[in-house]
């Protein structure tokens, strides 16, 4: 059963806002464009494994979370962000998923995991091996804390079939996507015991779930260095948008786009704040009328706080979806 879905992370998300505001001509543009391609391809990745997921049919009473991110109680500010919880009555797998193109070699005496593509460039990637093992620690902990005790596993899936795994990697916990339905069978054949209930097994999923506490992703750049407005989708947002006669047009390709108002209130929620006044809406899109600002917002049926000239307008986390 599927608990927890997989959800857009604020990284993407600013990272997507960043794409559209910051002027190509920034120094840092391609920089963050080719941090938002790897997030991309990371998320291409977890959707392949999610899909063989729902191609595996189990009798056994299980639980899956997809992107859980706990706190440790031991240090301050660290996290544990794990791609997949699989929770079951007799064992608990945590998925570390990977899309990786190339060949990949690990140095298991140094710790090192890396990546040689077919031109030979090397890079270097951070250790899922240890990743892993680092959570198994923490929920072994969680479980024992609850007075529980059940095996923790660990696996790393490469969500590539371009990813050529060398002979390194042979003893350590890394598949290809295609046998993980064979590796959860194996799981369950090593782990015959009943360590939980149904109802503790449901519990302590519930219980995680609520443990859940996602960061948030900060810009890494001064909020004044990004375009402010609606802006227009079909110009691949290069052209801000003007509101007249309660539509936004673009001058330069003629277009009505009222979806860019959406879009733009949404960017100004990880740009600015949570909350818009009539006066910053104002100064946001550029619009001299007070009244017509009001008549906006008031459509839009926003949560409001204050009144009068104090009234804010509470812009919702999920107003693009």
């Amino acid at each position: 059963m599927l608990l927890k879905k997989r959800e857009v992370s604020s990284k993407q998300r600013v990272l997507e806002m960043i794409e559209r505001r910051l002027p190509k001509s920034h120094a840092k543009y391609y920089y963050f464009q080719e941090m938002l391609g790897r997030t991309r391809a990371g998320i291409v990745g977890e959707q392949r494994v999610d899909r063989e997921w729902r191609e595996i049919y189990l009798e056994h009473t299980y639980y899956l979370l997809h992107d859980v991110e706990l706190k440790a109680e031991s240090a301050a500010g660290s996290t544990h962000q794990m791609d997949t919880l699989f929770m079951s009555q007799h064992f608990v797998l945590i998925v570390e998923i990977k899309n990786i193109v190339g060949r990949v070699e690990y140095m298991e005496d140094k710790h090192q995991f890396i990546r040689i593509t077919s031109d030979d460039k090397v890079d270097g990637f951070r250790n899922p091996f240890d990743q892993v093992k680092r959570h198994a620690r923490m929920l072994r902990r969680l479980f024992q804390m609850s007075g529980h005790h059940i095996p923790i596993e660990y696996i790393v899936v490469s969500s590539n079939p371009n990813m050529i795994m060398t002979s390194s990697l042979s003893a350590q916990p890394i598949i290809h996507v295609s046998g993980l339905a064979e590796r959860i069978d194996q799981l369950f054949k090593q782990h015959q015991q009943v360590c939980l209930s149904e109802k503790n097994l449901r519990e302590i999923s519930e219980h995680i779930l609520k443990m859940h506490t996602p960061t948030q992703w900060t810009l890494d750049i001064m909020v004044d260095e990004l375009k402010t407005g609606a802006l227009c989708s079909q110009c691949h947002f290069d052209h801000i948008l003007r509101y007249t006669h309660g539509k936004w047009f673009c001058s330069n390709c003629q277009s009505i786009d009222n979806q860019s108002m959406l879009i733009a209130l949404h960017d100004f929620r990880l740009m600015l704040s949570n909350n818009i006044t009539n006066a910053q809406f104002r100064k946001f899109f550029d619009i001299d009328s007070e009244k017509a600002v009001y008549y906006l917002l008031k459509k839009l049926k926003f949560e409001e706080i204050g009144e009068n000239k104090n009234r804010e307008y509470v812009i919702p986390a999920n107003l693009l979806e």
